[in-house]
């Protein structure tokens, strides 16, 4: 059976990898996981495991250190060297690196295993649905593979994989974990609109594991230790009856703290006080922009100012801590109004406001309409349904491609936007927990913005950042720096 070694370069439980490592292991095929990010190291501990796949999987700006690992490979290396997620997805170009002989777009279980299965019959790789493939010279574009629309047929996640690569991951307290696949809401900013014009036709895009399903793989998490669950769906429970027969199982055989993700619009009495009696101490919601009007026509998230003020309120009532996701430096906005969203935060108490930096993602609708050149603040994203993104084109035009290969790995660091408030937005940035904590201080805070930027403001980011992941995630002192300086790097590429 094929030798395949799975690249990780980040330091986090990596679901995609995980469930790919599963799922080519049960095939019967031969799998481990390496993780680190120093191309000279990482190669030769490649080359002395000597498999015949290195498969990486990477998100569009962390695509770069994984690039940079198979660049310094491939000289010594005789096997094959792949690329799957989110980038090689939207961004299918970067078959073009010489380094790379096949990339996977879309859903990736069925399309490896199948991929694998040939190379190891030694039968031609060059018709595997979900891969380009290089092939006598050209490049084989096939279509993705079918979705996986029975959930409950994987494999769990292969964490021991991972534990075995870095004790790291032995020793974190927290576990994600993925209750279902796909969201069925269309955000501009969002990948999830291009995803499902990619793999229409290719069976559901929105699927749920089965109660039972999931809370086998959670009774093996406490089994072995993990005191803290974060369930990563996009949106937990879409499916209100799914979700409360799961909270009251939960509560009763599993019993451990757990993160959700919510929509404001779903965070009604019922399903507040359902997630606080099951254990929930933390829910996360996308507030993104305080401003009701660059929230609607800008970013596509039809929330009005009353909802998402309610949907917070009733979590916080419940007992349920308020970590929410915010956006500033989006086009169009000013200083105020990027002032306005951190404002809110403050009044409505939320516990930990976690704030990004605009990215244009290529291949989203508002990056592609921001690379076009286009007045995305005053281009209305198209309503459910309307359209298909040009995120799934099969063509980048010259902007889109100095662009993907341009974005940073980190979205706290700066904008790719120019402009005078886009340099103080980013300032307001690094200062943010000072703002949301200490409204006396805004006035000062806002003068501070007009500074250059300056290692200063980097320092009190990456301080309040790190203060708030250590509450959010319930981990203790050293096991978040611990985790912190391991991702340094990703900050300061």
């Amino acid at each position: 059976m094929a030798r395949v070694l799975f690249v990780q370069t980040e330091w986090f439980e990596h679901l995609g990898i995980l469930w790919l490592a599963a799922a080519a292991r049960q095939a019967g095929h031969s799998v481990g996981i390496l993780v680190g990010r120093r191309p000279g190291k990482m190669v030769a501990r490649l080359l002395a495991a000597d498999p015949e796949v290195v498969a990486f999987s990477a998100t569009t700006g962390a695509h770069r250190a994984a690039l940079a690992i198979a660049a310094q490979l491939r000289p010594r290396f005789p096997g094959k060297i792949l690329l799957g997620g989110p980038h090689p997805t939207f961004f299918p170009e970067v078959i073009a690196e010489p380094a790379l002989d096949a990339i996977c777009r879309g859903e990736g279980e069925r399309a490896l295993v199948d991929f694998l299965g040939r190379l190891d019959r030694g039968e031609d790789l060059a018709g595997v649905p979900g891969f380009w493939v290089k092939a006598g010279g050209e490049v084989q574009r096939n279509p993705v593979a079918e979705l996986i629309a029975d959930l409950d047929t994987l494999p769990p996640p292969a964490r021991d994989l991972l534990e075995a690569a870095d004790p790291w991951f032995r020793r974190d307290t927290m576990q994600r974990v993925m209750a279902g696949r796909g969201c069925p809401y269309r955000c501009s900013y969002c990948f999830n609109q291009a995803m499902q014009t990619l793999v229409r036709g290719k069976g559901p895009y929105v699927r749920t594991r089965s109660v039972g399903h999931v809370l086998a793989e959670l009774r093996e998490i406490k089994r072995r230790g993990k005191r803290t669950i974060n369930f990563v769906d996009d949106t937990f429970g879409l499916n209100r009856s799914w979700t409360l027969e799961f909270l009251d199982r939960y509560r009763a055989e599993i019993g451990l703290p757990f993160i959700v993700n919510l929509r404001p619009e779903q965070a009604d009495a019922q399903l507040s006080r359902a997630l606080a009696a099951a254990g929930c101490y933390c829910a996360q919601m996308g507030v993104e922009s305080a401003r009701e009007p660059l929230r609607r026509r800008l970013l596509g998230r039809a929330v009005s100012d009353e909802v998402l003020a309610e949907g917070a309120r009733r979590l916080k009532e419940s007992g349920i801590k308020l970590l929410t996701y915010n956006m500033v430096g989006l086009p169009g906005e000013s200083l105020a109004d990027a002032a306005a969203t951190l404002e809110w935060n403050g009044r409505m108490g939320v516990d930990f406001p976690r704030v990004s930096i605009f990215q244009p993602y290529p291949r989203t609708l508002l990056g592609d309409q921001v690379l076009s050149g286009a007045r995305a603040d005053e281009s209305p994203p198209p309503a459910e349904g309307e359209g298909d993104s040009s995120a799934v084109a099969d063509a980048c035009s010259p902007a889109q491609v100095r662009q993907a290969l341009a974005m940073a790995e980190s979205y706290f660091r700066s904008s790719p936007l120019a402009g005078l408030p886009v340099r103080r937005i980013e300032n307001l940035h690094k200062l943010f927990h000072l703002y949301v904590r200490c409204p006396r201080l805004r006035p000062l805070l806002l003068r501070l913005c007009r500074l250059p930027a300056n290692p200063l403001f980097d320092l009190v980011f990456l301080v309040s950042i790190g203060l708030q992941y250590r509450g959010a995630t319930n981990r203790g002192l050293a096991e978040t720096l611990r985790l912190g300086l391991r991702n340094l790097r990703a900050y300061f590429s």
